[in-house]
């Protein structure tokens, strides 16, 4: 944990694998240094492709998700917090994140099943709007 500075996804890794790793996101302090980043940074994973799985609280770098829900973000693609947790972590008035949620970063590119392309909300892209 750094008070100063929010640290990258790499910090919270639990399991390392051949070819991927797992890392495990639970309840923390939220930096409380003034000038701290409060939420994750805009960030693009060149190696690799993640997949977040959101499992209980209030998921604080994220909008319109919930419990159960799955993100995926293929190499390449940047990506970071929502706009309105972008704001949020700007007005700093949170202290402690309320999430668990495992990531799984893999160097193998991942295809995703019929049966996720079933359940995809595919309204949620559109989340990443500034003032939805």
């Amino acid at each position: 944990m750094s008070h100063r500075y929010h640290l990258p996804p790499s910090a919270h890794t639990t399991f390392v694998g051949n070819g991927f790793v797992v890392c495990t996101f639970v309840p923390r302090p939220i930096e409380s240094d003034p000038g701290a980043l409060k939420v994750p940074f805009y960030h693009n994973n060149d190696d690799y492709d993640e997949v977040l799985f959101y499992h209980a609280g209030d998921f604080f770098s994220r909008d319109n998700i919930e419990a159960g829900m799955m993100t995926f973000h293929p190499a390449g693609f940047t990506h970071g917090p929502h706009p309105k947790a972008f704001k949020a972590g700007l007005e700093a008035k949170k202290t402690f994140t309320d999430e668990v949620a495992v990531m799984i970063d893999t160097r193998n590119a991942l295809e995703h099943s019929v049966e996720a392309e079933a359940v995809e909300n595919r309204e949620y892209v559109y989340s990443w709007k500034a003032g939805n």
